[in-house]
């Protein structure tokens, strides 16, 4: 029995030492394959990065500005201004940025005391046009503008002469700007935008806002669509205006059956105080709802009177009476 054991465990130990030679082998004779095969992984990997910087762009020291922050535009009106939108046709080289700037008072910004610079962290032969539209909105158009350009910074000056506050009427009805973008003032940075002499953009390449099927259009046409725009905005707020109306009579008819059931009702009553002062409510609700109304049908009014002045630039650009400014070359920023 134990000579059996013995046995078997001879055998066992021979067939293992023949595999751990057999393995042994296999691998002496294999050791250049692997070297080949680590050396080829590791030239892949650095291939890889190497593509990876190439295509993938480097930020610069500037930091971005952010969309649709108001930031302080001179001494006018606390103007301020902000860049709503950016987008970089990388196929076509050309960028689309748009910029709107707000005023508290009845006086606007005159787009002839707006001027804009570009210049490209990269030196780049691009070509810049500044396009005023409607509504205190503008668009900075770049031409020629390959990939690689880092980064690009873009500084709006407002040169109107500064308005006494006190004299100035507050109105925001022709604001047809989207209520909804942020409007807060940027907190105060080391790289302060803001400077006495005007506020910088700053837009760092980036694969983000890259839309090749961006369409590059004519001056022409984005003021024409700009304008289109404003003219839907507007229409949208005096259908909201007719809404209220509607409202407001509606309201009135409810007030007088208020006043006509109380009336009924104070026949029966010792007291009358009660009924007298629903009866008073409701009158003075009454003239409140006949002010709303006439309020809202003289902002109708005026909306429909810049409706008028808008279709009217339409026909002014499409004629070619409106002029624009002439593109200029952007400097290379060092």
């Amino acid at each position: 029995m134990i000579d059996e054991i013995i046995q078997k465990f001879r055998s066992f130990r021979s067939k293992w030492q023949e595999f751990l030679k057999k393995h042994h082998e296999w691998y002496m004779d294999h050791a250049r394959q692997r070297k080949l095969i680590i050396f080829g992984v590791l030239v892949t990997s650095m291939i890889g990065l190497l593509i990876g910087t190439r295509f993938v762009p480097s930020k610069s020291r500037f930091q971005d500005t952010p969309i649709g922050t108001g930031l302080s535009f001179g001494k006018n009106n606390n103007a301020t201004i902000s860049m709503d939108s950016r987008k970089y046709n990388a196929d076509q080289k050309f960028m689309v940025i748009k910029f709107t700037v707000k005023s508290d008072g009845s006086h606007p910004i005159d787009p002839k005391y707006v001027s804009f610079k570009a210049v490209t962290l990269e030196g780049q032969d691009t070509k810049y046009q500044v396009l005023p539209l409607a509504n205190s909105q503008y668009i900075l158009l770049l031409s020629n503008l390959s990939k690689g350009y880092k980064a690009i910074q873009i500084k709006a000056t407002n040169h109107q002469p500064s308005v006494d506050n006190a004299t100035m009427d507050t109105e925001a009805a022709l604001d047809v700007t989207d209520s909804s973008s942020s409007s807060a003032s940027s907190e105060s940075v080391e790289n302060d935008p803001v400077t006495k002499d005007g506020v910088r953009f700053v837009i760092n390449e980036d694969n983000k806002f890259i839309d090749n099927k961006l369409v590059k259009l004519s001056q022409k046409d984005y003021a024409v669509q700009s304008l289109t725009q404003s003219i839907k905005i507007l229409n949208r707020r005096i259908n909201k205006q007719y809404a209220n109306i509607e409202s407001f009579q509606k309201q009135i008819v409810a007030d007088k059956n208020a006043i006509q059931a109380a009336e009924k009702d104070r026949q029966y009553q010792v007291d009358q105080s009660d009924a007298d002062n629903q009866i008073a409510s409701a009158k003075a609700d009454i003239k409140f709802q006949e002010s709303s109304i006439k309020n809202s049908r003289k902002l109708i009014n005026t909306l429909n009177d810049q409706i008028d002045l808008y279709r009217k630039q339409i026909m002014d650009v499409e004629s070619g009476k409106y002029k624009f400014k002439k593109p200029v070359s952007a400097d290379s920023l060092r």
